[in-house]
């Protein structure tokens, strides 16, 4: 690193924020709400469809069982000498770092200019001798490493894998640069990525991921606390080193466990609770997900959850096409409504209402969808991002480790 600091944060962006190039003016904050949850039953459809045609395998380094085109947070990242500002897709199901270089023979088609290897003097090709290049099992070629990315919805990314200065702009306003990151510089993608994004970061677990080649300067540790949809001015934060601690004494901590991928962070789920009713669990694992809006887990767990909770709640239902449990906006916000607990391992989770119901078109809907199970459980359940919202959630890849505190995230 370019200095000595031990820790920084940058600002993560919502891609329906004021802040995001996606923010849609003529969109209204319901039309934001139902296209995210569409955004994250077209995330369950496609896990059902794996599990359907009975395609499941531990992925690849290289491959993802994430859908391209679902956007959900974005970092800025500046790549090069001098450098080429990046906004790019942060991602915690996924590990290469990527983006789309000149030239770019068969790429979707990006609004930002693209990075120009050949206009940066920090740029070098990474060797087929490179430990990097070996441990990825990438193709080899004229003594260069190449890479080769596919996604779960069918979009790829290959290029050259090689080495760069980085530098992040942090929310204090002062610059870190960071040498000789490795990334993917794409010569092909394709697929259904969006135009206003550069390239994915990825924060997954493995070797290539930016947290784990960042290792020991920010102690493989990083952390983000999410904003609520509602705050559209105000940046949610990613941390990075002993910005990542936590000094909050209701931390709650619990280890990682191996999963579908090492890629993601997944965690044991001991236990639901609803007031003083347990649920029946037919599965014990769920990933730590950022990219995904709403809770995906087992149809029977979902069933009895909702259940529950129309006993507890004593008020008529609403319908919806998409979503499972529905109010009347105005009149369950004048109901008090019982937390459900989560013990993920060793760690207690308490939601509230505004962490597992969503609001829209005047309406509150419970914001889980359920989803199909296979008959070796290799796909795992999402703890979504409005659940971890106004939470600090950390992860420490050297103790493997994950932490979550309830933080008032627009004042960090």
């Amino acid at each position: 690193m370019a200095t000595n600091d031990t820790g920084f944060s940058v600002d993560l962006v919502h891609r329906d924020s004021i802040k995001s190039p996606f923010y849609n003016s003529s969109y209204t904050p319901d039309d934001q709400i139902r296209t995210a949850i569409q955004r994250s039953i077209s995330r369950a459809q496609y896990l059902q469809d794996v599990i359907a045609s009975t395609q499941i395998e531990t992925p690849s380094s290289y491959d993802s069982n994430i859908i391209a085109s679902q956007v959900e947070y974005l970092m800025t990242v500046k790549v090069g000498t001098p450098a080429t500002s990046i906004l790019a897709v942060a991602d915690t199901g996924s590990d290469l770092f990527w983006t789309n270089c000149e030239p770019c023979k068969d790429c979707y088609k990006q609004n930002t200019p693209l990075f120009n290897p050949n206009s940066s003097t920090t740029y070098r090709d990474l060797s087929c001798s490179d430990d990097f290049c070996s441990a990825a099992g990438s193709n080899c070629e004229k003594n260069q490493c190449h890479y080769n990315v596919n996604y779960g919805d069918g979009s790829t990314s290959s290029g050259t894998l090689a080495k760069e200065t980085f530098t992040f702009d942090t929310s204090n306003g002062k610059a870190v640069g960071v040498d000789n990151i490795v990334f993917g510089c794409a010569h092909q993608s394709d697929g259904n990525f969006e135009p206003n994004m550069a390239g994915i970061v990825g924060l997954g677990t493995g070797s290539t991921s930016l947290v784990s080649q960042l290792g020991s300067s920010v102690g493989k540790r990083f952390s983000y606390c999410l904003v609520p949809y509602s705050a559209k001015n105000t940046s949610s934060k990613l941390n990075f080193g002993s910005n990542a601690l936590f000094s909050n004494p209701n931390v709650q901590t619990t280890n990682l466990i191996s999963g579908v991928s090492d890629t993601y962070y997944t965690v044991n789920l001991a236990n639901i609770r609803l007031g003083n009713q347990d649920i029946q669990l037919s599965v014990n694992n769920i990933i730590i997900d950022s990219g995904t809006t709403l809770n995906l887990l087992y149809y029977d767990t979902v069933d009895q959850i909702a259940a529950l909770l129309e006993k507890e709640i004593p008020l008529p239902t609403v319908n919806d096409s998409q979503l499972q449990l529905c109010y009347k906006a105005s009149d369950l916000k004048k109901v008090a409504l019982p937390d459900i607990v989560y013990t993920l391992g060793t760690a207690t989770v308490t939601l509230g209402s505004t962490n597992y119901f969503v609001e829209f078109d005047g309406k509150m809907c419970l914001a889980m969808i359920g989803i199909g199970q296979s008959s070796d459980g290799s796909i795992v359940q999402i703890l979504g991002n409005v659940a971890q919202q106004d939470f600090h959630v950390g992860f420490d890849l050297d103790k493997g480790k994950v932490y979550f505190a309830p933080t008032d995230c627009t004042k960090q």
